[in-house]
């Protein structure tokens, strides 16, 4: 490959710069950007939101980035990247509370499907990606108790509490292992929960079969379903 093939391959793809700015949270390059934000993507067609949540440590303390870049380009709130993830995976994820709530509140403004009558928050929290995975089986995955609050406080039950491509609901992925932080997934899980169909897993398991193995805040779920 020459010289001008090479440049001709990285063109499609989001600058370095711009890459590392939306990394750190840097507004700054994007202000007077011309060309549409929703265009600039990373190999995994990941955008700036993507790139930008993907790379936070700890909990942003300031939303001001996400809340800049979607008011210049609404269209990423529900733009995915090669994994089918939007943003509210990566928040959910990651466990970026305030991220999740501002993810939400941008949905909620936007109009409600008129054929459908489905809002786009209820719309988006629905979303899965190539796993079949909901922003709240993220967050159950990697027990993020504060998200899980506010995602099935927020949810659709018909939507969010189905099974993933491997049988798992959210409730089962949280049965599976152990912790307080874990307790606190279940919990809030429970507390929100009002169907069955949420206690499935595969291979015909139910987060009870998963619950029985992780000891005694397993027996406290056994407890708590079976009542």
């Amino acid at each position: 490959m020459d010289s001008s093939e090479k440049m001709n391959s990285i063109d499609p793809y989001m600058d370095p710069v711009l890459c590392k700015a939306a990394e750190e949270g840097n507004i700054d390059p994007f202000e007077k950007y011309q060309t549409r934000l929703d265009q600039l993507l990373t190999p995994d067609e990941n955008t700036i939101l993507h790139v930008y949540l993907g790379n936070q440590s700890r909990e942003p303390e300031s939303t001001y980035f996400v809340d800049k870049i979607l008011e210049k380009c609404p269209p990423l709130l529900f733009q995915a990247n090669k994994k089918g993830e939007i943003p509210l995976h990566l928040a959910a994820r990651y466990g970026h509370s305030n991220v999740v709530k501002v993810l939400i509140d941008r949905a909620k403004a936007r109009p409600t499907d008129p054929e459908s009558g489905v809002t786009e928050a209820k719309k988006m929290l629905g979303m899965t990606n190539e796993e079949q995975d909901t922003a709240l089986h993220e967050a159950a995955r990697n027990r993020r108790s504060h998200v899980v609050e506010i995602l099935t406080k927020e949810d659709r039950p018909e939507l969010s509490y189905s099974a993933n491509v491997h049988g798992e609901t959210p409730l089962y992925i949280a049965a599976s292992s152990w912790g307080q932080e874990q307790e606190k997934v279940i919990d809030e899980i429970l507390a929100n929960c009002i169907s069955v169909l949420d206690y499935g897993g595969p291979n015909g398991r139910t987060a009870l079969h998963a619950a029985s193995a992780v000891g005694d805040h397993g027996r406290i779920l056994c407890s708590s379903l079976e009542n």
